[in-house]
């Protein structure tokens, strides 16, 4: 491998400095660099492959996908950003997260192969958690799209089974400022005559079109795939025996305080699962898990005396099913939001769905050029008439204050971006340890 400048045999944390560095742009949407790495590369890919793309609930339903099949004894590599922790988070083998030294090994690979093409830090990363995954001899690939769908590295990959998450108004500079424009990008990731679920349960028409023009082999929530509820505890998935001849399984499961948009992900993956059952069959058993787990940073919950709750919603769909999660929740004492968010996030809507069920407000400012300043968060909810503002530290220090702040009952809430809950994550992480 050429050593000028190159990464070679540098820890983790200099192998990403370097990836950053190669490309002029962060972001530089098209395939052909990636199909040319991958071309010189050659990774073994694994038998199957589900590509995930949507506004919100990739991640989750990336997740809880990885959980079903790893439960089955599946061997299951999962591909996903972005990381809230640690850069190892992405690439996950029957579950855990692969060590740095191997994550490493991979880059050194795709740095021979590229020789000279300028990847992006998001094209870099993908290229190499695809070696991965062929290294690892995995029987299932779960992919999660970043940007997009149609034009995002991970698209070079032609999967078995396609899924379509929520789509919403996010990233409107790239992808377009109405859900029918960003819709056309999210589906992409069809394939002619594919398999392809749908969990957001109002598509956009873009979605619907290309659907019908690729004759795809397609499943929509609330119209092949429902989930019912035997009472306020006890919920059912169902499939459409036109959709589904023969398909006799309904899922069951519990989850009381599981919002809209969750459920929505967890009949989306339960439709998933049945499209892939002739190939990677599951029992009831191995998804009865899913009823209580847990994904780092969505809507995920640590109780006690004071609840904690992190959650990366960080545009207004995710932030109305937050605020939504909250009302049904009912805490008997304050709701403190620790809050944060990227300077190309709608910030109106955003707090004008959740301020409702919060009382006091910790603002923080992130380690990154694209996060919003203190100034301007406070300017900006001062502008919503939102008063309690005098709190204003970075994500740990607001957190803690919070916490301290907080009477037995009461709820802290971190959302608004990866950063945020990542950093505050991280720091609990350590104090766990030490």
């Amino acid at each position: 491998m050429a050593s000028h400048g190159s990464g070679a045999g540098r820890p983790l944390a200099q192998w990403l400095d370097y990836i950053e560095s190669i490309h002029r742009r962060s972001i530089d949407l098209t395939l052909d660099r990636t199909r040319r790495v991958l071309h010189r590369l050659q990774p073994r890919l694994p038998p199957i492959v589900v590509t995930i793309a949507g506004t919100n609930g990739k991640g989750t339903t990336a997740e809880m996908l990885n959980a079903v099949y790893c439960e089955a004894g599946y061997r299951v590599g999962c591909y996903t950003s972005p990381h809230l922790v640690s850069y190892c988070e992405r690439v996950k083998i029957d579950g855990k997260p692969v060590p740095e030294e191997v994550l490493c090994a991979a880059f050194e690979r795709v740095e021979q192969a590229r020789s000279g093409v300028p990847l992006t830090y998001f094209e870099f990363g993908t290229i190499a958690a695809l070696d991965l995954l062929g290294h690892a001899d995995v029987e299932v690939g779960i992919l999660e799209v970043g940007l997009g769908g149609r034009l995002d590295a991970v698209n070079a990959i032609n999967p078995d089974l396609c899924v379509v998450t929520s789509i919403d108004l996010d990233h409107k500079g790239w992808l377009g400022s109405t859900r029918d424009a960003i819709g056309r990008e999210k589906a992409g990731i069809l394939r002619y005559g594919g398999k392809v679920v749908v969990s957001d349960p109002k598509p956009p028409q873009s979605v619907r079109s290309a659907l019908e023009a690729l004759r795809c082999d397609a499943r929509i929530l609330n119209e092949d795939f429902w989930i019912e509820w035997e009472d306020e505890n006890v919920w059912h998935w169902r499939p459409d025996s036109d959709k589904w001849p023969g398909v006799e399984s309904q899922w069951s499961g519990k989850g009381s305080q599981a919002t809209g948009g969750r459920m929505n992900n967890l009949a989306g993956t339960l439709a998933a699962v049945q499209q892939l059952q002739s190939r990677l069959p599951v029992t009831s058993h191995h998804v009865g898990m899913l009823s209580g787990l847990q994904v780092p940073g969505r809507q995920e919950l640590i109780e006690g005396d004071v609840t904690r709750l992190f959650d990366v919603a960080h545009n207004h769909r995710a932030v109305a099913d937050l605020a939504g999660m909250l009302r049904r929740a009912r805490p008997r004492g304050k709701t403190r939001a620790v809050f944060s968010l990227l300077k190309d996030k709608d910030l109106f809507s955003i707090v004008e769905e959740i301020k409702g069920q919060v009382d006091c407000w910790y603002l923080a400012e992130v380690e990154s050029e694209r996060g919003m300043s203190l100034a301007e968060l406070r300017a900006g909810l001062q502008g919503m008439n939102i008063a309690d503002l005098d709190k204003c530290h970075g994500p740990t220090d607001a957190y803690t204050q919070a916490l301290l702040d907080s009477a037995p009952g009461d709820w802290v809430v971190v959302f608004g971006s990866f950063y945020l809950v990542g950093a505050i994550l991280g720091s609990i992480s350590e104090r766990t340890v030490a």
